[in-house]
């Protein structure tokens, strides 16, 4: 194309004399020069790599827990994240909820970047569109939750819930709990007044009778037995039979940014939760030591919920484990629980933990 139109100016300058090559010759440069400069130009096509933007280094790691998450906070108390991170000079910090809802607003604030929780406070979340990300599952103990009632209480069966007050925490498992148990009994979720408290205000609550029956998770329900004439109403394998395992799983929980900047952090944490877990099914008098410390809790108290702990593991988030959660949403948007359905299968919510 520039040789033609070079050879087209030449024949210009033959025809029409002297007086237009100076002109000629000066327009034949300046279009060479700017099809050299355009050559040398940086290209708009859609065809060229878009340049990642640099993530910025990790220098502190926010963790959350709850006193529900025995793995999370074996592992606080092992300092065994902060031992695996110092070589990379990320130092971590932690702070605890009460339970998976507000850790979950704590996420969405940035107040952490890494938790653990009961799948139903991320069914609230979803609903809400707070920002999270479900990076893994947790296997649970078949007394992971229990309705409890206090000895001489006259209800004998979960059929006889209906009238009474039963508290639990909005948001956490233990409202799904009780929506499920009730469904087995025949009743309906507004055939109870639910009173919403947490575990430390239910506790003296229960004691002074303020309502019927509490729907509470270890090491309160332990707590519980333990300090309490109680007894035992249900617990998951009584609601959910042979699927008490994945029906209403736990979940490890990130924030969206995290996951995206810091794949292999999430890794790392999740490889130490893991380790947790296979230390405290080997060892569960010095679980229960660790965590009586960090709760504050008598240590038989702690034994009793390590022994029956059982095999804590850490699962990728599969359409198995969805398929509970996904039955819990539904049935908490059928009782207007959340405002809206949700898909908890959107992969804006989930992370697969590939090892």
């Amino acid at each position: 194309m520039l040789t033609r139109l070079i050879n087209q100016f030449l024949s210009v300058l033959k025809s029409r004399g002297q007086r237009l090559k100076s002109f000629g010759l000066l327009f034949v440069f300046g279009v060479g020069l700017s099809v050299a400069i355009a050559s040398c130009a940086p290209s708009n096509s859609a065809d060229a790599p878009a340049q990642k933007p640099q993530v910025p280094q990790l220098t502190v790691l926010k963790m959350g827990h709850q006193k529900g998450m025995a793995l999370l906070n074996i592992v606080k108390a092992q300092r065994s994240l902060e031992k695996r991170l110092q070589p990379q000079g990320i130092s971590v910090t932690w702070n605890e909820f009460s339970s998976t809802a507000p850790l979950l607003e704590g996420m969405g604030v940035g107040a952490i970047v890494f938790g653990g929780g009961g799948g139903t406070g991320s069914v609230f979340a979803q609903a809400g569109d707070k920002p999270f990300v479900r990076v893994a599952a947790s296997t649970s103990s078949t007394r992971s939750s229990a309705i409890l009632v206090l000895e001489n209480s006259p209800i004998k069966t979960l059929a006889d819930l209906k009238g009474k007050k039963v508290a639990f925490a909005k948001g956490a498992s233990s409202q799904y709990m009780i929506v499920r148990a009730l469904e087995k009994a025949g009743l309906k979720y507004s055939d109870i007044t639910p009173v919403f408290l947490t575990p430390a205000e239910a506790l003296p609550a229960f004691e002074r009778g303020d309502f019927d029956a509490w729907v509470i998770w270890d090491p309160y329900t332990a707590e519980a037995e333990r300090k309490l004439p109680t007894r035992l109403l249900a617990d998951n394998t009584t609601v959910f039979g042979d699927k008490a395992a994945t029906e209403s799983p736990a979940f490890y929980y990130a924030a969206p940014e995290f996951v995206r900047d810091y794949p292999d952090i999430v890794k790392i944490v999740l490889e130490e939760i893991e380790k947790a877990g296979v230390w405290s099914k080997n060892n569960y008098k010095d679980s229960a030591q660790l965590l009586s410390k960090l709760y504050k809790a008598d240590i038989k108290t702690m034994e009793i919920v390590e022994e029956r702990g059982g095999e804590r593991k850490v699962l990728p988030v599969t359409g198995e484990v969805l398929a509970g959660l996904q039955r819990m949403a539904d049935a908490f948007y059928e009782l207007k629980v959340i405002p809206k359905k949700i898909d908890v299968s959107d992969p804006k919510y989930n992370w697969v933990y590939d090892k």
